[in-house]
């Protein structure tokens, strides 16, 4: 095949060996490794030049035009030469499709491109590119941890507690008395910042009878300093306690 083609296929460490119909209207494009460290044992590093066998593979790659496109990889399978070495084979692999993966680099990121770039949903990525919602929900993962850092501790750590919604009235039995529940989310802010919170972290929805000075189980916090203020509140005014409110039975 024409280099040309390899250049339009675009996908590194292989080479387009042949194109060819498949019939059903598709296309199925074969492709053989050509990255110079393909052949080097993962585990010692040493270079083999023994092939045991050759193995092929469909990796999941991008779209490319309005025709359905296939991806078949030939790749040999090597037998490691050095003694002192634990694997006795290992396949080839290339930077955009290591070891046990079966989609290509470059289609994972357009998934989480398009998931965390372009606000598309898990389920739409996965069914505009073909593979299972997993695979494109891991995929949105790798692009987000890519670009998100790890915030700088904060010095001042605040706790903030919204109400939501509205309250209501339950009991668990006819025998049990009516009780009122307040549902309310519980938040960590970075009271350092003049800014406001630049950092919230959303902590478990919390049911009871009492208002947000009620809860169940420890709360973990970090910081050289901890306060219960509100953001917007001075450091020096603490947010009001919910006191004194009494249960009464529903008539």
């Amino acid at each position: 095949m024409e280099h040309g083609t390899t250049i339009l296929f675009g996908l590194l460490g292989v080479r387009v060996a042949r194109v060819e119909e498949d019939g059903l209207g598709g296309r199925v494009v074969h492709v053989e490794t050509v990255d110079a460290s393909a052949d080097g044992c993962p585990s010692c590093g040493t270079v083999s030049r023994s092939v045991k066998e050759y193995v092929t593979m469909r990796p999941r790659d991008v779209p490319y035009g309005e025709t359905p496109i296939a991806v078949l990889w030939r790749k040999r399978r090597w037998r490691c030469v050095e003694p002192l070495c634990p694997r006795g084979s290992f396949t080839e692999a290339i930077g955009e499709i290591p070891p046990g993966r079966r989609t290509t680099g470059r289609l994972r990121r357009a998934i989480g491109a398009a998931v965390g770039d372009a606000c598309r949903s898990v389920a739409e990525a996965a069914s505009a590119h073909g593979v299972s919602w997993p695979t494109a929900h891991a995929a949105f993962v790798e692009h987000a941890d890519a670009l998100l850092a790890e915030p700088e501790p904060t010095t001042v750590l605040g706790i903030d507690e919204t109400r939501r919604g509205k309250p209501r009235w339950v009991r668990d039995s006819e025998a049990e008395p009516w009780r009122r529940v307040d549902p309310y989310d519980t938040g960590f802010v970075d009271l350092a910042r003049r800014s406001g919170p630049a950092r919230t972290t959303r902590g478990p929805q919390q049911r009871h009878g009492h208002g947000p000075a009620g809860g169940t189980g420890p709360r973990v916090l970090r910081g050289d300093q901890v306060r219960g203020d509100r953001p917007g509140r001075g450091l020096g005014q603490s947010r009001p306690r919910h006191e004194g409110r009494r249960d009464t039975a529903a008539a």
